[in-house]
Formats: C-alpha cells, sequence, structure tokens
C-alpha cells in the first residue's frame, strides 16, 4: 500500500482502529503511530508490527472509496456543490465527497476538518 493511501485510510479509520487497540492492548503504541505520522515518518512498519496494517488493508479493501448520491423526492436533486473534502495538510490524498446530510469529515490524525476543495 503506498504511503498515501495508507495515510488516507489510516485517518479515515482511526477510531475504528482506537476501539481494536483498545482491545487488544495495543493504544499507547497506536498513538506513538499516530504521533509519528503526524510528524511526517513512516509508519508502515510500525503499524505491521502492531499486527494493524492488515487490518487497515482489509478495511480498505471492503470499503473502497466510492460514494453514491440519490435524489429524495420533495427534497430536491440530490445535487451538492462539485468538489470533494480534502486532507487539510496536504498529507494523504483522501477525499470525501459531501453528500446531503453528512457532518464534515473530520481528519483523526490532526483533529482537523477535512477542507473543501
Amino acid at each position: 500500500m503506498e504511503a498515501s493511501t495508507l495515510l488516507s485510510v489510516l485517518c479515515r479509520e482511526l477510531p475504528r482502529l482506537r476501539a481494536v487497540a483498545d482491545d487488544t492492548g495495543d493504544r499507547a503504541a497506536l498513538e506513538r503511530v499516530v504521533k509519528a505520522a503526524r510528524r511526517g515518518k513512516p509508519v508502515l512498519g510500525q503499524l505491521r508490527e502492531l499486527g494493524l496494517l492488515q487490518v487497515l488493508m482489509d478495511w480498505q479493501t471492503r470499503t473502497g472509496t466510492g460514494h453514491g448520491m440519490v435524489g429524495v423526492p420533495g427534497v430536491g436533486s440530490g445535487h451538492v456543490p462539485r468538489g470533494s473534502f480534502q486532507c487539510p495538510t496536504g498529507t494523504c490524498h483522501r477525499a470525501e465527497l459531501s453528500r446531503p446530510g453528512d457532518d464534515r469529515p473530520v481528519c483523526a490524525l490532526h483533529s482537523t476538518p477535512l477542507r473543501f476543495g
């Protein structure tokens, strides 16, 4: 998995990954990975050592990146402004399409809302 893709998945899935790390007793080690990622350090090896790299890869494979939209009768066409929410620091390739009713996505690594662009 490319480093930027790994960071995108780590960012998007960090809340779920923290729950897994809580269950396995690896929360402190995961937080060290998060701090390293914030500093721009490579984290692939650390995630592999914790057994969390495969978890992330499985989640990425299962969820993919596609989002669909449908119109809701009486509410409008279902169209939203073109563009997507993107990594606020430019560190990764994470992009989330805006969808009606969804909260603004947040970068879990930096605790900052994604920017619209």
